[in-house]
């Protein structure tokens, strides 16, 4: 499994980041994380290890991980409704809710990074009958809902072109997904109602923020200046980068400082991390990955309409378009070394690897 052709980029990936630890502008920030990252390659060849020599893994997989999402979303909405969750953790700032994680912001993440991988495990496994059909459209409803009312943006927009997408290429689920995107909808204008400071925030901030000054912006004017300095940084540091988190070392440099709002722990985008810390190489590596992606996305668009069978099964299709989200260019991300961000971004990586190939 370690030399296989398909797995070799994740394999040089990771010795690259090690590599160029030591040409970092500061080698003991750069090491560390760098030299053990390879555990994040060989935890995804794991997954492919066990799909392979254990067939009911999958299974016991989906089981758990069906059970780990219904009982963080069920405690999510206990917070919503009671303003604490079932262990007493109470909402820290009005209009965000956390649940399990207390004070970090990333229950939305987890949430939309974690459910598609579970649809893609039991697209083939279930029958949709009357009942699986209805649960379906309740699921996804509630499920579309919670992500709102999070009031995570980014986790709510990643979830939209999820949802979207899915709907556009999963045959077999289309019209449901229709229903059910129009149902959430409506449920999104309900919870908006409910819940004025959520309103405030995913609505109306956001409006203010994308057409501020006379001009459409992508991202708010802090992750701008952050990513105006990862650019500054690239441009000293075109081939292999200044080495992994040293973003937060050089943006207090006078040479890349733009602002007050323009220095941070990593710059808060994917690609402009991966050209300021890793250089041309790094990007073009993790870039190449998602281009690929984007053009299956396009050709499963296309056979969904015009073949009646297709070779590609859903959960491949499902796959990719959570590896599209995962590596979706246009929001604020975490840093892309964030150990749980890794963890999140390998997990399915390994199903999708068990039996294909990115080309």
């Amino acid at each position: 499994i370690l030399f296989e052709k398909k797995n070799l980029i994740l394999i040089f990936f990771c010795i690259y980041l090690t590599v160029i630890s030591f040409f970092s502008v500061d080698f003991f920030s750069s090491i560390l994380p760098s030299l053990f990252y390879i555990r994040f390659g060989l935890f995804t060849l794991a997954i492919v290890y066990l799909l392979k020599e254990y067939p009911n893994f999958e299974n016991l997989f989906a089981k758990y991980l069906l059970i780990t999402i219904l009982f963080v979303s069920v405690d999510a909405y206990i917070q919503i409704i009671f303003g604490f969750n079932i262990f007493g953790m109470k909402n820290i700032v009005p209009d965000r809710v956390s649940g399990l994680f207390g004070d970090e912001y990333i229950l939305g993440s987890y949430l939309v990074r974690l459910l598609p991988l579970l649809l893609a495990l039991l697209i083939n496994k279930v029958t949709f009958n009357l009942l699986n059909k209805i649960l379906f459209i309740i699921g996804i409803v509630l499920f579309n809902v919670l992500i709102y009312f999070i009031a995570e943006r980014t986790a709510f927009a990643l979830n939209i072109i999820f949802f979207v997408l899915f709907t556009l290429i999963i045959k077999k689920t289309r019209f449901l997904m229709i229903i059910t995107l129009v149902i959430s909808s409506l449920g999104f204008f309900v919870a908006g109602n409910l819940s004025k400071s959520t309103q405030e925030r995913m609505i109306n901030q956001t409006i203010n923020e994308v057409f501020k000054d006379n001009k459409i912006n992508i991202f708010t004017e802090g992750h701008e200046n952050h990513m105006k300095t990862a650019i500054k940084i690239f441009k000293d540091n075109i081939v292999i980068g200044s080495g992994i988190k040293s973003f937060r070392i050089l943006c207090r440099d006078k040479r890349y400082y733009e602002t007050i709002t323009s220095c941070s722990t990593h710059p808060h985008n994917t690609y402009a991390q991966l050209l300021s810390e890793t250089g041309f190489i790094g990007f073009v590596l993790i870039l190449g990955i998602f281009l690929i992606i984007c053009k299956n996305i396009i050709l499963y668009f296309a056979r969904s309409f015009y073949r009646k069978n297709d070779y590609v099964s859903d959960q491949v299709k499902i796959l990719s378009i959570l590896i599209f989200i995962n590596l979706f260019p246009f929001v604020p991300t975490g840093s892309f070394f964030n150990n749980w961000m890794s963890i999140i971004y390998f997990l399915p990586l390994g199903f999708f690897l068990k039996n294909n190939k990115f080309v």
